[in-house]
């Protein structure tokens, strides 16, 4: 009779308190990284402020309400029309007129685009008078998306209109 080999038995594994230690160590280690990364993150791509002091704001509560009256009062028409081509040049037409039709004059018209998460991709219009209550102006470096236009009016340095409407940019 030949004699075969025994299969080798597994060797048996046991569990000591440097094992748990490390898996201890290991698995909360795995969770404080995840939770870096994602807080990282969720603040580098939306900062998620729209106003540097809320305080502030909620101070100049009432005068913009004042404000909001009395454009509201000049019923005024103005019309805006942004287009970008494709090097990332926009392009914004802004028309003022009274409520009879006629032309808005003596004023000074300023334009920006406001990205709606990275402060960095703001970009203002270099605005000038083209016509009777006609006004454009040209921006680089806009990036496609969505972005909100903000379009203030003044005359004398006091602010007379201001808007903010959300565009979609190609």
């Amino acid at each position: 009779m030949s004699s075969s080999p025994s299969p080798a038995l597994p060797r048996e594994r046991r569990l000591t308190g440097r094992m748990v230690f490390f898996g201890f160590v290991a698995f909360f280690g795995v969770i404080f990284s995840v939770n870096a990364l994602m807080m990282t993150l969720a603040l580098d791509t939306m900062p998620g402020t729209t106003t540097d002091s809320s305080y502030r704001a909620s101070q100049r509560f009432n005068q913009d309400l004042t404000a909001a009256r009395e454009r509201t009062a000049r019923a005024w028409a103005v019309e805006a029309r942004v287009d970008r081509d494709p090097a990332g040049v926009a392009a914004m037409t802004v028309s003022v007129r009274e409520p009879n039709g006629a032309p808005v004059e003596r004023i000074t018209v300023k334009a920006r685009l406001m990205h709606p998460a990275h402060r960095s991709n703001d970009r203002s219009f270099d605005v000038t008078r083209s016509g009777p209550g006609l006004y454009i102006g040209t921006t680089e470096g806009a990036i496609a998306g969505a972005q909100d236009l903000v379009i203030e009016v003044e005359r004398d340095g006091t602010l007379l209109y201001r808007s903010r409407n959300r565009v979609m940019l190609p």
